[in-house]
């Protein structure tokens, strides 16, 4: 039983001895809990449905949400910087690191668009 529902509970019980007793305690206790009871919120809509997630899948579901947000990046290819020192191996033992850059380049547009 939740403190909510315990809560609850003894409010109503309370109602109903201020219904058979008089005392002005009894209206002060129920004011109380009715006061505490409008002021515990329900958890947002979105943590039931993460709760029910991890209820079901555990610490799969962490590591799912983690690859699912890392395919949301942006793709990020060679930068202008990149290819300037790139431009600068040209003519030298590293001529064919470009061709290799090149290829590499074209690949990681290839499979990120």
């Amino acid at each position: 039983m939740t403190d909510k529902e315990v809560m609850q509970q003894a409010l109503e019980a309370l109602i109903d001895a201020a219904n058979v007793l008089s005392a002005p305690m009894f209206a002060d206790a129920v004011a109380a809990l009715k006061a505490a009871l409008e002021q515990q919120a329900e958890p947002p809509p979105e943590w039931l449905l993460v709760k029910n997630i991890l209820d079901e899948y555990g610490l799969d579901a962490i590591a799912f949400v983690a690859e699912f947000k890392a395919a949301q990046r942006p793709w990020a290819g060679l930068t202008d910087e990149d290819w300037e020192h790139i431009d600068n191996k040209k003519g030298t033992s590293l001529d064919t690191f470009v061709q290799g850059a090149v290829w590499a380049a074209a690949r990681l547009k290839e499979r990120n668009t």
